[in-house]
């Protein structure tokens, strides 16, 4: 996933994975993710698995130079989340969403609403009701206008995507670092800040903010400059999203009323 530190703080290039999951909340577009709230997302700062590399040769080169009889075993590092130090895909769902709040994009087209669902039932219904319905509807729109529909074929892409996450976001493994953890031990500490990799120290709510405007600097392309006047578009959101509840409650009491109605 995105830098911790280097060369910039929440650099990133790509939408694999984790990020676009917080792309796709973050304008509005995703709103349900088949995961389990209680497993480990296992991710990792790009910059901190480079300098694990790195250090990971140096390591490699040291043991073959330095000791008169080399371990025959090809040594495995294993470079992942920390145990002791590890974020579940609630908190991360959380975060992501209180961050979106406070930094959200020109870019959104709803309001940030989006959760975890482990059942897959709910999950199947999120996406009938809250992904392919609005967008049939805007499509529709859009033809009407003279534009060209492009939601239903958006939410193609994304469901697909969603099926390749799922498989990690309803799971977890336990992996060993005992070679890793033992590799920042040997290092110096002049090299332990250049070639920074401790997951035990990686602040999670410090580095999902960074993430965050990263993803909105970089991928969105929306500068940060732009945050006040897409908070006043947020709230303007925010109470359509809360108009659009009303009125789908009011037609569902009108369903309800009717069927009981013929019923009685």
């Amino acid at each position: 996933i995105a830098t911790y530190q280097e060369p910039v703080p929440g650099w990133i290039d790509n939408f694999y994975g984790p990020t676009g999951v917080i792309a796709g909340a973050g304008t509005g577009v995703l709103r349900t993710l088949r995961a389990d709230p209680t497993k480990v997302a296992n991710m990792v700062p790009v910059d901190l698995c480079v300098n694990g590399i790195i250090s990971s040769a140096w390591d490699v080169g040291e043991r073959n130079r330095t000791e008169i009889m080399p371990d025959p075993e090809i040594p495995i590092y294993n470079f992942c989340t920390e145990p002791n130090n590890c974020i579940t895909w609630g908190e991360f769902t959380n975060t992501t969403v209180k961050f979106g709040s406070m930094y959200p994009t020109m870019k959104a087209i709803w309001y940030l609403c989006y959760a975890s669902n482990p059942n897959i039932v709910l999950h199947y219904l999120s996406i009938i009701f809250l992904h392919y319905a609005p967008a049939v509807i805007g499509d529709i729109i859009a033809l009407l206008i003279g534009r060209k529909p492009r939601l239903l074929r958006s939410y193609k892409k994304i469901h697909r995507f969603m099926d390749v996450i799922e498989y990690f976001s309803m799971r977890e493994w336990e992996f060993k670092m005992d070679n890793m953890n033992g590799l920042w031990r040997r290092l110096s500490s002049d090299d332990q800040k250049l070639f920074f990799f401790d997951m035990r120290q990686i602040n999670w709510d410090y580095f999902l903010e960074q993430y965050f405007c990263g993803i909105r600097r970089y991928l969105l392309n929306d500068p940060m400059e732009t945050v006040p006047q897409a908070v006043v578009r947020w709230n303007r959101l925010y109470w359509l999203h809360q108009a659009a509840k009303v009125v789908v409650l009011l037609l569902f009491y009108k369903l309800v009323m009717s069927v009981w109605g013929m019923l009685s």
